[in-house]
């Protein structure tokens, strides 16, 4: 997802795949049904209400901190890092690499990043002292996961603030592919140096964003750190999945579905979730690329096992109160499950937290 909307600025700081639908105008209002998590409200409502794979406290600990002390020899700068960009077209619905490279004089100390997501990685990999300055939607617990973490003092900025950004005098901004076009104008003139993150879409390319984010800190250590992290926990929740499915027959067909009557196919993040579990995305198994809307027809002809919708919405009682969807499986198992925006909005290594979430709620009464 996105620069949301430049209506939404704020949720353009909260990015995933859904980035391909939101940017092209497509979910309009739904971002103020969707958008009103709170990430304590869901760690809250994770805890007592399901039961998961991983224990989730202890997991989001993990995932928070993986710092390694690795001093970085004087020799090592002044130093060039050439770093792929991936470019994604929204109407032709076409992405395009290409290289880039930033000149770094000396270790980054006074990192500003652009992106929820992006300060989420730096969050665990440096220094904490290095972090100048964050967006505001950071401390917005509707959208970060690290809101009740960051300190009170730490600065924010919002997201044309480009004059402000540069009055903090950062040697480093990181900032994302939808991070507006003036932004970057501005900070290219003022001489900031910059390194822009490419489109991502799953779970690979945020481990390549973990990677390049200690390339440009001088924090390769604990990135890769980062990175074994979530390899290993995600393999572990994928352990007790496999365990507890035994061998209950196929995997369950889930479908990602909200009161705008999208859904979410191939080349989202959501999708990346199922792929993790070894479940079937019925839209993407349909042909669904991106997110698209389907009528109650579409969904009963489909009849997945599970549907997932926001959590901040009465969606599932609209479901289930639909006559129409009286003899849809999902509907007639009670299997509407509900699953908090904030996860899945996960655009950094906080998509294992997301996929340990997704695995509870489809095997609930298993763990």
């Amino acid at each position: 997802m996105s620069a949301w909307r430049k209506s939404q600025p704020n949720m353009a700081f909260r990015c995933c795949s859904i980035v391909k639908h939101i940017l092209t105008g497509a979910l309009g209002s739904v971002l103020l049904t969707m958008l009103l998590c709170s990430a304590s409200t869901a760690a809250e409502n994770a805890r007592g209400a399901h039961k998961f794979p991983l224990e989730m406290d202890t997991l989001m600990g993990a995932l928070s901190d993986a710092r390694k002390p690795s001093p970085v020899p004087a020799e090592s700068y002044p130093r060039t890092v050439t770093y792929r960009f991936m470019r994604y077209d929204f109407v032709a619905d076409q992405e395009h690499e290409e290289e880039r490279s930033i000149a770094l004089p000396h270790q980054p100390q006074r990192i500003i990043p652009h992106a929820t997501g992006l300060t989420e990685i730096l969050w665990a990999i440096v220094p904490h002292e290095r972090l100048l300055a964050v967006h505001k939607s950071c401390k917005d617990r509707q959208f970060s996961f690290l809101a009740p973490l960051l300190p009170a003092d730490l600065p924010t900025y919002g997201t044309d603030d480009a004059e402000i950004v540069i009055g903090y005098r950062p040697d480093l901004v990181m900032a994302s592919f939808f991070s507006n076009e003036n932004f970057l104008h501005q900070l290219h003139t003022a001489q900031v140096p910059v390194g822009q993150f490419g489109f991502f879409d799953d779970l690979d390319t945020i481990k390549d964003q973990v990677l390049l984010a200690g390339r440009l800190t001088g924090e390769e250590d604990s990135a890769q750190r980062l990175v074994a992290v979530m390899t290993e926990k995600l393999h572990d929740i994928q352990t007790v999945v496999r365990q507890q499915r035994g061998d209950a027959g196929k995997p369950p067909t889930v479908l990602y579905y909200d009161n705008m009557a999208y859904v979410a196919g191939s080349g989202t993040t959501f999708d990346s979730m199922c792929q993790a579990l070894g479940v079937t995305n019925i839209a993407a198994a349909r042909g669904i690329k991106n997110f698209k809307q389907i009528d109650y027809e579409t969904l009963l002809r489909w009849n997945p096992d599970v549907i997932i919708v926001p959590d901040e919405s009465s969606f599932d009682k609209q479901l289930y109160n639909q006559e129409i969807l009286a003899t849809a499986q999902a509907v007639r198992q009670k299997n509407i499950r509900k699953m908090p925006t904030v996860y899945l909005l996960s655009s950094s290594q906080y998509l294992i937290a997301s996929i340990n979430y997704l695995a509870g709620l489809l095997y609930e009464s298993s763990f």
